[in-house]
């Protein structure tokens, strides 16, 4: 039998050019399938330990923000030590990150679309995750925080891998066929805290490409430190699974 691992996807800002975001980040989480139920538990027991109630659900606009059921984290001792279990948690080797970076006033200057942003970022997305499911022998599902506005797209390059494959790097489609069995679309109340997670870290995603790429400064907070170190440990212990890609 075929062991499984779980591509869990979600973004930070918007591909249309009418949303305020700069960059259009999609966030993708990898972990075995049999590891999932591990994970479960250990955030399930965080977020009882900080929030007293464990299907708090993890969104990462809301938790910088601090309000309401996050106001906990004003505390900086409480913010600090919350964010230190939740990395040592997302350090586990066995978890892969892939982000996939569009600065959206580079991708107008050439002349693209939000559609063509959307349609590349996300066969860039499954490419990679195609090859980590190679490379490993394993096979691979794909769990989706649904979007109306741009589930389409995902769906559209998914199709497009299964009947053309990826020619560039000599993917057939039999092959991608053969390894990715299934896309699930999901919301929040699913409580995936695999999903929960992409969402958490997609706009780490976004400092590390302001800071290391762009080259803004600027002081930055230590829990902010602590979230660049858990993404760029990630990148140099599993670079050849992990990825952070800039397409424009």
């Amino acid at each position: 039998m075929h062991s499984y691992k779980i591509l869990s996807i979600d973004e930070s800002g918007k591909a249309s050019y009418n949303h305020p975001s700069p960059l259009f980040i999609v966030s993708g989480i990898i972990m075995p399938e049999n590891f999932k139920h591990k994970i479960d538990s250990q955030i399930r027991k965080l977020k009882l330990k900080y929030f007293k109630n464990e299907e708090i659900i993890f969104h990462s606009r809301e938790m910088s923000r601090k309000k309401a059921q996050f106001s906990l984290l004003n505390n900086e001792i409480i913010e600090k030590n919350f964010y230190g279990d939740f990395t040592s948690i997302i350090n586990n080797p066995v978890i892969d990150v892939i982000f996939i970076i569009n600065n959206k006033e580079k991708a107008k200057r050439a002349g693209w679309t939000p559609q063509t942003i959307l349609k590349r970022s996300y066969i860039k997305l499954l490419q990679l995750f195609i090859e980590n499911l190679i490379s490993s022998t394993s096979k691979g599902k794909i769990i989706v925080e649904s979007d109306p506005t741009q589930d389409h797209y995902l769906i559209q390059a998914h199709n497009h891998l299964q009947s053309q494959g990826y020619v560039m790097k000599k993917i057939l489609p039999q092959i991608y066929r053969h390894s990715v069995t299934s896309l699930s679309l999901v919301n929040k109340e699913n409580l995936d805290v695999d999903v929960q997670i992409a969402d958490a870290l997609a706009s780490v995603a976004g400092l590390k490409y302001r800071r290391e790429v762009i080259g803004i400064d600027g002081k930055i907070s230590q829990v902010d430190k602590v979230k660049l170190k858990l993404i760029n440990r990630k990148l140099v212990i599993n670079k050849k699974s992990s990825r952070f890609e800039i397409l424009l």
